[in-house]
């Protein structure tokens, strides 16, 4: 490791030497000329890039639809969600936050509800108090990602007013929308006092509510034939023509079952 120690100092690769920054001081190291790589390290490298394409899949889809500021640890949040889900089981990312600094849960008493068919309910309640609020703004957006083809193939928001002043009624909003694909469904809620939405980090938020996987197809597999009966079969297929001298010729026999 060594100091930089000249007026022009440098972060990043250059050359054979790699620039970086500690503690406000810049220092210098210099590449390695081979990566040894286990195999325990080279399959935690396929699952971090496997876990990093969706999880940029997953931003380039939904982030533009919300009205939130997202955080500068969102990409390294959603890749280790990712990571920990696994290839199989994104169901487990429910509940991620795209605001770490609140979630969704904070704006009501009973919590919303998605089926498995993507219908979202949120319940009949009196809501929680948001400050000095007057309204909540409640967006749902659902998108559907065909993962392993790289494209967001669906996108579909609906917004909502609620006053908080009035006893909430209950909702269902329609999240089921065509093509194929994962859906991923996101609630996103927003504290308006009269007809300005809050700034304060604390009384916005936006939670993914559900994953929904397709189903998957079982192909048939079609059972190989018994080779001894297959080559029992054959030979005795093969038999000596009773008019030549003995050049064998094949029979056609039907094999019953």
């Amino acid at each position: 490791m060594a100091k930089q120690t000249g007026i022009n100092t440098f972060t990043g690769k250059l050359g054979n030497l790699i620039g970086y920054r500690r503690n406000g001081q810049y220092f210098l190291r210099t590449m390695p000329e081979t990566v040894r790589q286990t195999a325990a390290t080279g399959h935690a490298a396929r699952d971090f890039g496997l876990a990093s394409r969706k999880g940029k899949l997953i931003r380039q889809a939904i982030v533009p639809l919300l009205n939130i500021p997202c955080d500068g640890s969102l990409v390294n949040r959603l890749n280790k969600a990712l990571i920990s889900a696994g290839k199989d089981q994104l169901q487990t990312i429910n509940g991620f936050r795209f605001n770490r600094h609140t979630g969704v849960e904070q704006f009501f008493s009973l919590q919303p509800l998605i089926s498995p068919g993507g219908t979202v309910t949120i319940p009949a309640q009196t809501l929680p108090s948001q400050g000095t609020a007057t309204y909540m703004e409640v967006k749902l957006v659902a998108v559907r990602i065909s993962f392993a083809e790289h494209l967001v193939t669906g996108q579909a928001t609906a917004v909502v007013m609620i006053n908080l002043n009035t006893h909430f009624p209950g909702m269902e909003l329609d999240a089921a929308i065509p093509g194929k694909g994962t859906l991923l469904v996101v609630l996103q809620a927003r504290s308006f006092h009269e007809q300005q939405a809050s700034a304060n980090r604390c009384f916005v938020a936006a939670n993914i509510l559900g994953v929904v996987v397709p189903a998957k197809t079982k192909q048939r597999v079609k059972a190989m034939p018994d080779l001894k009966r297959v080559l029992s079969y054959k030979k005795k297929a093969v038999k000596k023509c009773p008019v030549t001298s003995g050049i064998p010729y094949t029979v056609a026999t039907q094999q019953r079952e």
